[in-house]
């Protein structure tokens, strides 16, 4: 059930937004109510999350990869979305035929691997729902920061925004930015916590390994990337 409830707060913001999940009704009101803890069928939940376009396949290639049998365990689906040492077991040919068959076509990877971050920027929107730019790109891959303010439903965070410079990808010196914070699904946060966030939107209060892990596997994706030919680069 942690597991779900992972998967469930990094997929609620796309999907609020109607970016994923959308081929089950009312699944951001599934997983919103899941997340508040309100009574509701576990196996509905993982029906709304086995729907997700992109992600569900990565944890099925975690699991594998690792001996894991459900692809929502806790670990599995913490290695997707902010990273752990259960990425370093997915051997980059499983990862190639994953992006073969399931999403492009050749000539994509060389050491990646299969954290969400990787998905954003090289892969990019596979429901043609979201047209990538320079901002897009920030707002899509999960990223972190200190809470430095709390004001009703906002918080104030210090944060390393992802930029691109001359067609690179790279992460930008720590800037001020405001990001939406819903009481309902983190109750528990402080001055000083830091928490990550997916379309601006607060996920998570994340300790020192899982932000260490997100930085490191953001940046192996960062490296990955190659060229960023977008709209809205600078």
């Amino acid at each position: 059930m942690l597991g779900l409830k992972l998967a469930a707060i990094y997929s609620y913001p796309p999907c609020k937004l109607g970016f994923c999940g959308a081929k089950i009704k009312n699944a951001s009101k599934i997983l919103a109510d899941f997340i508040q803890r309100k009574k509701i069928s576990l196996a509905k939940v993982r029906r709304v999350l086995e729907n997700f376009e992109a992600s569900y396949f990565y944890y099925q290639l975690i699991a594998r990869a690792n001996g894991i049998k459900d692809p929502f365990d806790y670990k599995v689906v913490e290695a997707y979305w902010l990273g752990n040492k259960l990425l370093d077991k997915v051997k980059t040919t499983d990862l190639k035929k994953l992006v073969l068959n399931k999403f492009v076509g050749p000539g994509l990877l060389s050491k990646a691997k299969p954290h969400h971050s990787f998905h954003v920027l090289i892969i990019g929107s596979i429901t043609g729902r979201v047209r990538f730019t320079a901002k897009v790109y920030d707002l899509c891959r999960i990223g972190w920061g200190k809470v430095i303010g709390i004001k009703n439903s906002k918080l104030k965070v210090k944060s390393r925004p992802l930029l691109i410079k001359n067609n690179k990808f790279l992460l930008g010196k720590e800037i001020e930015k405001e990001i939406t914070w819903d009481r309902r699904f983190l109750s528990d946060l402080k001055l000083g916590d830091v928490v990550s966030f997916h379309w601006n939107i607060a996920c998570q209060v994340i300790n020192k390994r899982e932000n260490e892990n997100l930085l490191k596997y953001t940046l192996e994706s960062v490296n990955s990337a190659g060229n960023a030919r977008v709209k809205g680069a600078n």
